[in-house]
């Protein structure tokens, strides 16, 4: 939803305030800091005097779905926000990676297929991933994606798997993906599509970095997108996301500790 409320510069500088401390203390907020932004503009205004002080370094950025009831209003189909350095990791064979989450939180896992920006779009690379999506707003989503953008697009982390070797040449050829939560499958989706769904995420964060000034260097990741949804979860949750023949990843989720 959007606020009828022109907020100023000072207002959106308190909103970004807030919403750093409570990332840094790996806190909890039960509600959006006051009045939301009135557009998508002002969202990623508070998004970059955020990272403006954030203690890591930007390694790439999440795309994910405006839901479409909040399309017309905002003109937008997607949103993103930054990943980071420290909340980055690889996964490893045999092990489950533990995946930060902030506990009082909100916490989701989602099952992503992650490019890495080549030098020329010939060069990127793609590989089976999860976004960790997680805010110290308790109720994030609902809220809607003002708060979304606002909150470093409700991204806490993302985990890097095998590749998919020859990603280019895969349309039409079914890609299975399965997200189970402590047993239970939660989603399922046979993407048909993987070049198309890729290139579309990557032209529109080169599209929202060229009007933000945004630099966008060989080797940044993009998180391209929900596949089987956002799948809301919790602090000592066990999932394993399925890919087909390109392998399965392991996740625990841990409590985010205070950042330093």
């Amino acid at each position: 939803m959007a606020s009828d409320a022109i907020l100023t510069e000072s207002r959106l500088q308190e909103i970004s305030s807030t919403l750093v401390q409570a990332r840094l203390g790996a806190g909890s907020l039960e509600s959006f800091p006051g009045a939301l932004p009135a557009c998508l503009d002002d969202a990623y205004k508070v998004q970059a005097l955020s990272r403006g002080v954030w203690p890591d370094k930007v390694v790439g950025w999440k795309v994910g779905g405006i839901a479409p009831k909040h399309r017309a209003v905002l003109g937008a189909d997607y949103l993103s926000g930054p990943i980071y350095e420290r909340q980055m990791f690889v996964a490893k064979p045999g092990e489950a990676a533990r995946m930060p989450v902030f506990k009082d939180g909100f916490a989701a896992i989602e099952p992503e297929f992650i490019l890495q920006m080549g030098a020329t779009p010939d060069a990127d690379r793609v590989f089976i991933g999860a976004e960790i999506a997680s805010s110290p707003i308790v109720d994030i989503n609902g809220i809607g994606p003002l708060a979304v953008v606002c909150d470093f697009g409700n991204n806490n982390g993302v985990l890097i798997g095998p590749e998919i070797p020859g990603w280019q040449q895969l349309d039409g050829e079914c890609v299975p993906v399965v997200a189970e939560i402590d047993g239970d499958i939660v989603g399922e989706k046979e993407v048909l599509d993987l070049p198309a769904a890729v290139e579309r995420a990557r032209a529109f964060l080169t599209d929202l970095a060229t009007a933000k000034g945004i630099s966008l260097p060989a080797g940044t990741l993009i998180s391209t997108g929900a596949i089987t949804g956002v799948h809301d979860s919790a602090c000592g949750a066990h999932s394993t996301l399925h890919f087909g023949k390109w392998g399965d990843l392991s996740i625990e989720l841990v409590a985010q500790e205070p950042f330093v």
